[in-house]
């Protein structure tokens, strides 16, 4: 007989069928942003003791949660009295709160302040800040009694750490608690992980890969370290997030937001997507109706399907089109063949499919540049090295693509959108400052690994998303001169601002569009020389935009960093790290409110 005999009800069966979230592993990091409760049972360590009083307030620590990498402090508010409009919530209501809301922190045995009114470095670098931070939730309660949590994103260092509690609004004056760092250290340990990854489980990597190849959600990459709610994955593309759903039989189903499958009952090339140009049956289903594979893909336009497909690497389709297509040096408005698209995509079977068709690849194209010599600079050199006609890049070319590319190198994956920057040569931080109408003696070089401020802006900073942020400009100091940024603005990219700048060197500035396009600025002497958009070729473009290789599309984490290098080129200035552009900067500026160099 069992237990619960006679209390089960039916199962009500719902629809319409729900998802099924999956757990990805522990993401293991440095910083542990949010408790991985998802993940571990904490170790618990006892210390029940006051923190902080007042007339009618009593703040307790209980104890605390050591998890793997970081420490849940956990704390009772005891209340005498208590307002009914709620306006004396001990969770500040907003980002902040006002002067007299309560606040914690943390002195770390190695001197370090960490305290929950500390801001987030801005723009944050690449990678996180090594910085801690410290941060107060909710654990519940209401009325006369609240449990709140306040976790430090890391084990403490060893020693003694002393907690910081104040309280104006209650009268509970600032307070310090010692606590024994090197206990919380020990319990670490002792955490219990629920899920641990088992011996014949493959690697994280194998099982994403796997799931891609069963279709699944394409490019999944293991969750965020700031990530803590269970079955959410992140994409590809910047900033989604996706849910994994299992199906039937435990497949994983790409989910209901993937665009629908063009209509393969068409005789023409209509609504076609970029996914369909690499699907083999829609594409034989829209040839068999009768759809041209040459005919052009819009009245003011002769690029053909051709040129399209050979943007992709799929093979099938290629040679689908291969055998329906006399000519396939058929070329573009522009001249551009579907080798030479092939070429700038990197689609290398594509381009060993049109080669041996007999696709042309000395011709001048583009530029006086034919797709062939493009490719002797890309990793499709091996295919047109040996082929008749061939002409190997000279010592002095090679050189100064291989320098470009270093260049570009240091620019991985910087993020750009909507910021702007300049690159000056020559100049230290100072004079810059003083060119910018700024005083240097109230842009202190920045510690804000020591002291962020409250808004990650430095002690006292601004707000980065106050009306006053687009007067400040980050400046730093690299070797050969210096590089100003603004992270959401465009006034250091400004013909003012870099004719300011460069009397008696050269300034290019750089401003990436969120609404698109990235528009370029050089200044020499004081005067502005030229204004331009760069990104694309179009055939009469200046040879540093080949270099930096505007035309080439297979570059991932790259495409913006070869612009900022032809800047910094431009500019006079080489950078060995992308520290400077990434930020945060090692100075704020403020230009002054009324300067002409604002926009």
């Amino acid at each position: 007989m069992n237990f619960f005999d006679g209390l089960i009800l039916p199962e009500i069966p719902s629809e319409p069928r729900p998802h099924t979230h999956r757990l990805g592993p522990y993401p293991r990091a440095d910083d542990e942003s949010f408790p991985p409760a998802h993940w571990f049972v904490p170790a618990r360590v006892p210390q029940v003791s006051e923190v902080g009083a007042g007339p009618d307030a009593r703040i307790m620590l209980i104890g605390s949660d050591v998890w793997p990498g970081s420490v849940t402090l956990r704390l009772g508010i005891f209340l005498r009295t208590f307002r009914d409009d709620h306006s004396e919530h001990p969770i500040p209501w907003g980002a902040r709160g006002g002067p007299g809301a309560l606040r914690f922190g943390v002195l770390l045995a190695d001197g370090r302040r960490v305290t929950t009114l500390d801001g987030q470095h801005w723009p944050r670098p690449a990678g996180g800040s090594p910085r801690p931070t410290l941060q107060l939730g909710g654990g519940g309660g209401g009325g006369f009694h609240y449990g709140i949590d306040l976790h430090l994103s890391q084990l403490p260092p060893a020693g003694p750490m002393h907690l910081v509690v104040e309280w104006p609004d209650k009268g509970v004056p600032e307070t310090r608690t010692e606590i024994d760092a090197r206990a919380l250290r020990a319990a670490a340990d002792d955490a219990v992980e629920i899920w641990p990854a088992r011996e014949d489980e493959p690697p994280e990597e194998e099982r994403n890969a796997s799931m891609a190849e069963e279709g699944s959600l394409p490019g999944i990459l293991l969750p965020t370290a700031e990530e803590s709610v269970p079955g959410l994955l992140v994409a590809t593309g910047p900033g989604e997030i996706v849910t994994t759903i299992v199906g039937p039989a435990g497949r994983i189903d790409d989910g209901p937001s993937q665009p629908p499958r063009p209509d393969p009952d068409r005789d023409d090339w209509e609504g076609m997507t970029r996914d369909g140009w690499k699907d083999i049956g829609l594409v034989r289903a829209r040839l068999a109706r009768g759809a041209d594979p040459i005919a052009p893909l819009a009245p003011w336009s002769r690029e053909t399907p051709l040129h399209l497909v050979a943007q992709h690497d799929s093979p099938e389709v290629v040679a689908e089109f291969l055998r329906r297509v006399e000519d396939v040096d058929i070329p573009a408005d522009d001249g551009r063949t579907p080798l030479w698209e092939a070429v700038c995509h990197g689609a290398r079977e594509t381009v060993e499919m049109l080669l041996a068709a007999g696709a042309d690849a000395w011709s001048p194209q583009l530029g006086g540049r034919s797709p062939g010599r493009l490719a002797l600079t890309t990793a499709l050199a091996p295919l047109f090295e040996e082929l008749p006609g061939a002409v190997p890049l000279t010592a002095e070319e090679r050189a100064a693509q291989e320098d470009a590319d270093r260049r570009a190198a240091v620019f991985h994956d910087v993020h750009t959108e909507g910021a702007s920057f300049a690159f000056v040569a020559g100049l230290d931080e100072e004079t810059v400052i003083r060119r910018l109408g700024a005083d240097p003696a109230l842009s202190a070089a920045l510690d804000l690994d020591a002291e962020p401020g409250p808004y990650g802006t430095g002690p006292d900073g601004f707000d980065p998303y106050g009306e006053e942020a687009g007067r400040f400009v980050g400046v730093t100091g690299v070797p050969g001169g210096c590089v100003l940024l603004q992270p959401m603005g465009y006034t250091v990219s400004t013909e003012a601002v870099l004719d300011a700048l460069s009397p008696g060197t050269t300034a290019y500035g750089l401003y990436f569009n969120p609404k698109g396009g990235t528009f370029g600025e050089f200044s020499r002497d004081g005067r502005s020389e030229q204004h331009e958009e760069i990104g694309s070729v179009w055939g009469d473009e200046p040879d540093l935009h080949w270099l930096y290789r505007f035309w080439q599309w297979d570059r991932p984490g790259m495409w913006d960093a070869g612009k900022l290098a032809y800047a910094s080129h431009r500019g006079g200035v080489r950078l060995t790290d992308q520290h400077a552009v990434a930020g945060p900067p090692r100075r704020w500026a403020e230009i002054p409110e009324g300067s002409p160099l604002l926009p």
